[in-house]
């Protein structure tokens, strides 16, 4: 049994993209769960804790990592059970679109002594102004990056995608009815650089296109999804960690199926497609792509660091409140899940 891990969401050209209404999507869901509270009340640590439960009972578990602390996660699913917990505090806020009947608010901010607290309130306010002044910094650098890229832009012909990915398509089987289409991110931008969360390596097949600087599939994943839906079967599309206008990766995960994009290397696996047989090669300036290249990776350096500083200051802010957190009661709210699930 294969565990799966992904970012639900991802801090981009255009800031924080969300992608929470695909850790469980809405009509799998029998019970969901959205986790409250301030930083270091244990959010990740329920959700890790339920997971290794679940696993350990034999269950298939989905990981879903913090673009802003990878080590930490916003959400889990538990497919065949159709069970899904997130972290539903800012920037990704949500709340019980059907409270009690199928989705249940967990307020672990309610184990917090507020009392003690209080004295805090001046420091908090400020490390918190700090660190949104961080993330603010970083998206300016992922924003610059973007144009930068954009400037080496390397067309994508369009009827070309459309034949491949129609060839491509032959392979997959074909169930009827239409299939559930949910966006996701494999890779994200983080303290610790830019990190692949996905193991390509549990798909029984990966067909990747060889995607040189500037080079975008949009096209034919779009088509490729399409597609793939058309033929009935769920697909996960996995967007663009700089652009998420963009979708870089198509999933068939019911199927073993991955069709993915890429530079290729040495050491890279899996079945290539040449980037020729997608993309318009004929007006690569290689001198330009060097320094565009260049500018691109100091830019994206430049936005790790801002989110480096940010998880500094987020550490600083969680280790105010872990001090004043009731862990006992945080532990009865962990049984309580475990015994009603598992």
């Amino acid at each position: 049994m294969h565990t799966l891990h992904f970012f639900a969401g991802g801090n981009t050209c255009r800031g924080f993209h969300s992608c929470f209404d695909s850790i469980l999507p809405p009509d799998s869901r029998k019970r969901m769960y959205f986790i409250k509270g301030g930083p270091g009340v244990g959010k990740s640590t329920l959700m890790r804790q339920f997971a290794a439960a679940a696993q350990a009972k034999g269950q298939e578990v989905c990981y879903y990592h913090c673009s802003s602390d990878p080590d930490s996660l916003d959400g889990i699913s538990l497919p065949r059970l159709g069970i899904g917990m997130m972290d539903g505090t800012a920037p990704h806020v949500y709340d019980p679109s059907v409270p009690g009947a199928r989705d249940t608010l967990i307020s672990l901010g309610d184990l917090l002594d507020e009392d003690a607290l209080s004295a805090h309130t001046g420091e908090i306010r400020q490390i918190q102004a700090d660190i949104s002044a961080r993330f603010a910094r970083c998206y300016r650098y992922l924003a610059a990056a973007e144009e930068v890229f954009a400037a080496s832009a390397i067309p994508e012909d369009e009827d070309k995608s459309a034949r491949v990915a129609d060839e491509w398509v032959k392979s997959l089987p074909l169930r009827g009815g239409r299939g559930q289409v949910r966006q996701l991110f494999a890779s994200a931008f983080t303290p610790k650089g830019r990190i692949d969360a996905l193991d390509t390596g549990c798909f029984e097949r990966r067909i990747t296109l060889d995607c040189p600087f500037g080079a975008r599939p949009a096209a034919l994943m779009r088509t490729l999804s399409r597609r793939a839906a058309a033929r009935g079967l769920d697909v996960v599309e996995l967007l663009d960690p700089l652009s998420p206008d963009c979708v870089a990766h198509v999933l068939i995960p019911a199927h073993g199926v991955a069709f993915l994009s890429g530079q290729r290397t040495a050491h890279s696996a899996g079945e290539w497609l040449d980037a020729q047989e997608v993309f318009d090669l004929s007006h690569v300036n290689e001198k330009e792509d060097g320094f565009d290249r260049n500018a691109f990776e100091l830019l994206t350096q430049r936005a790790v660091e801002q989110l480096t500083a940010a998880k500094a200051m987020h550490d600083d802010l969680e280790a105010i409140y872990v001090k004043h957190m009731d862990f006992l009661r945080w532990q009865d709210v962990l049984d309580h899940l475990v015994a009603a699930h598992l």
